[in-house]
């Protein structure tokens, strides 16, 4: 991530992964056979951690609102991309969008299954009177993840010219506005 903040795809070379990590680069092909297979893990990574923060959403011992549970999660994946500011630059990358197809692929799971989980807090919140029973979930969530993403691209785009979550925030007033019964 640090590479790709930096210098964006173009500088992520497996002699600049081998050299910012302090290993070989014929070490580091003992663990992986490829940049993407490197690439690959990295976006799993994400997806991982990104599903992780809303475990911890939904698992503090405090029984949150839905609506509460939607922004802490959207601060956590904005403050994730804060500190991770090689995210945008992946992401929107033309490796994954016109590169490769298993990549692509990869990147697509990791948004379903937080989509999918984002849905399921979604669907809480209006069983429990608190968002709108008219929307549809998955749009809701989708909605969400695409303010993330717009704000991430601005920011990318910048130089990472302004606070990243400070940002996004304006967005969520307007979201919950929106959603909230």
């Amino acid at each position: 991530m640090k590479i790709l903040s930096a210098k964006g795809m173009s500088g992520l070379t497996t002699a600049a992964l081998a050299r910012e990590i302090g290993i070989s680069e014929a070490n580091l092909y003992r663990h992986f056979g490829s940049k993407e297979e490197i690439l690959s893990a990295t976006v799993e990574k994400i997806g991982e951690e990104l599903l992780r923060n809303l475990e911890n959403v939904s698992n503090t011992g405090v029984a949150d609102s839905p609506l509460v549970k939607l922004r802490k999660a959207f601060m956590l994946h904005l403050d994730y991309i804060e500190r991770n500011g090689g995210i945008p630059r992946l992401v929107f990358s033309e490796e994954i969008h016109a590169g490769n197809e298993e990549l692509k692929r990869t990147l697509l799971n990791a948004i379903g299954a937080y989509a999918a989980r984002l849905e399921s807090v979604v669907s809480e919140g209006q069983k429990g009177g608190v968002i709108k029973r008219d929307l549809n979930p998955k749009a809701a969530a989708l909605m969400l993840i695409g303010m993330v993403q717009v704000t991430a691209m601005r920011w990318s785009l910048s130089g990472f010219s302004f606070p990243l979550v400070d940002e996004g925030m304006k967005l969520w007033e307007n979201f919950r506005t929106c959603v909230a019964t």
